[in-house]
């Protein structure tokens, strides 16, 4: 049987294995819950940093590029020859040849109109590009300059890179005191033609005020000489493939948006056919028609 001492020492020998038991428990715990902490610590960590790269990276994104919505263009419709009833008797005959010619021109447009792809929903918002439109009357050599209409100026250059101007005409030439443009970009050279699509407004910023507001409080501004804007109907939104270039400083609201400016080759041309003269248009105005010295564009390349 065993004595009183040896139950004593087997009981502590139990006592201090069962200490040792928890002991090595606890130190397992610990070192599990360190170990979940510090992978905690290395996710929280992580995922901190993977959104501050992806912030910074999208703020550098917004930093180069700007969103761009491109509408639909929609053709022109015919109208009816028959004047209605609140024309005078006296207008009507002449009603019926400026509907006619209207007409006319629209029938033009359908068989010559050229449409192309939209461009991209994103266009870079800074730098400048040399581009050359080739022409009849000689070489216009222009800077497209992205910062003040960036969707605008992608716009053009994706046109001239996709060779949309090449083999058009600039159908139109204004000679006034307040207007003195050449306008481009209608392959079709009735005034009605486009790719198929319209660029979003982009007005400028930065153009000196013309004289004092109108009645229903549009400023006007100096479009100074050798100026590229974007022509469009007075609508919203509805600029497209027309640009006009700026012969001599120019009185407009400031509804156009600025893609570039004209080379000083490209103004010695302008003032040449300037200089021409203007087949009076439809109105029979000698300071609004097509130019005297046909402006055809044969070729229009981006040189970088």
């Amino acid at each position: 049987m065993s004595t009183n001492e040896e139950r004593r020492q087997a009981a502590k020998r139990k006592l201090e294995e069962r200490l040792e038991t928890e002991q090595r428990a606890a130190r397992k715990r610990r070192m599990t819950i360190i170990g979940v902490s510090v992978a905690i610590v290395v996710i929280v960590a992580g995922t901190i940093t993977g959104l501050v790269v992806k912030k910074v990276s999208d703020d550098r994104e917004k930093e180069r590029w700007t969103a761009c919505a491109w509408g639909p263009q929609e053709d022109p419709k015919a109208q009816p020859v028959d004047p209605p009833e609140q024309i005078p008797a006296e207008q009507r005959d002449e009603y019926r040849k400026q509907v006619v010619e209207y007409n006319k021109q629209i029938q033009d447009y359908l068989a010559k109109k050229r449409p192309a792809p939209k461009p991209g929903d994103k266009q870079l918002k800074k730098g400048t590009l040399a581009a050359v439109f080739e022409t009849s009357q000689g070489s216009i050599p222009i800077t497209l300059k992205r910062d003040s209409a960036p969707c605008n100026t992608g716009a053009i250059e994706h046109l001239i890179r996709g060779k949309f101007f090449d083999d058009s005409s600039c159908h139109r030439m204004t000679a006034s005191t307040s207007l003195k443009v050449l306008q481009c970009g209608d392959p079709t050279g009735t005034g009605m033609g486009g790719p198929g699509w319209t660029s979003p407004d982009e007005p400028p910023t930065d153009l000196k005020p013309s004289g004092a507001p109108n009645a229903m409080g549009q400023q006007a501004v100096t479009y100074p000489r050798g100026t590229i804007a974007i022509a469009n109907n007075g609508q919203a939104n509805s600029g497209s493939s027309q640009f006009f270039l700026v012969i001599g400083d120019s009185t407009l609201p400031s509804d156009y948006a600025v893609v570039g400016t004209v080379d000083e080759a490209g103004l010695a041309v302008l003032d040449k056919v300037a200089k021409g003269g203007i087949v009076p248009g439809a109105s029979g105005s000698k300071e609004d028609g097509a130019p005297k010295l046909p402006v055809k564009i044969t070729t229009a390349t981006v040189k970088n």
